[in-house]
């Protein structure tokens, strides 16, 4: 969402998007990576509660559950397009919220549109963005170099909150539908 053109940090394909940040960890309890995303689906109700129509998830991991689903299922319902990064696994493996339904799943190239070596990929990935070496926002008001899923997904999800500005009456499935239709195929590069 950051301003474009201001001779500040970064650019941002979501220009000027409003956000809505919303904690969905507890300061007290960390991951081996990291601080836990323990009110995660809670976080989505919030956010489709209080009119967000793009919503992105850099975070997930192993485990379908029917709580997750009919998460998913009553934020699109609502009109919310979920966004959600692929996972960092390298593999073919299933990775949630990505791989629910009605979720428009990210996963990651470099900037030669070739696959991230870390990208997880598969049925579940509908399209992929640059997550390698992305220069973003950081902590302290500062900026720095990231590589992640969770890089690619808020790019993706910020050409859906241009695309919901500029044709409001669009549902989510419909976004999600324009998105990756405005796509073109990496196959070529990328052979398997």
């Amino acid at each position: 969402s950051a301003v474009t053109n201001n001779g500040i940090g970064v650019a941002s394909i979501g220009f000027k998007s409003k956000l809505m940040a919303i904690k969905t960890i507890r300061d007290d309890v960390r991951g081996p990576n990291g601080p836990s995303i323990l009110f995660g689906y809670e976080g989505i109700v919030y956010a489709v509660d209080n009119g967000a129509k793009v919503i992105n998830c850099s975070w997930g991991g192993a485990g379908y559950s029917i709580f997750g689903q009919e998460t998913i299922n009553y934020a699109t319902s609502n009109g919310a397009l979920v966004v959600a990064a692929a996972g960092n696994s390298g593999t073919e493996s299933s990775h949630y919220p990505s791989g629910y339904d009605n979720v428009l799943s990210v996963a990651s190239t470099t900037s030669n549109d070739l696959k991230s070596s870390f990208s997880t990929f598969g049925t579940t990935v509908d399209v992929s963005a640059p997550g390698t070496n992305i220069y973003s926002t950081w902590q302290n008001n500062t900026y720095t170099f990231s590589s992640g899923t969770s890089m690619a997904s808020p790019q993706v999800a910020g050409a859906g909150a241009q695309l919901r500005a500029r044709f409001p009456a669009l549902t989510a499935l419909e976004t999600k539908a324009v998105l990756l239709g405005s796509t073109y195929d990496l196959a070529a590069q990328n052979p398997g």
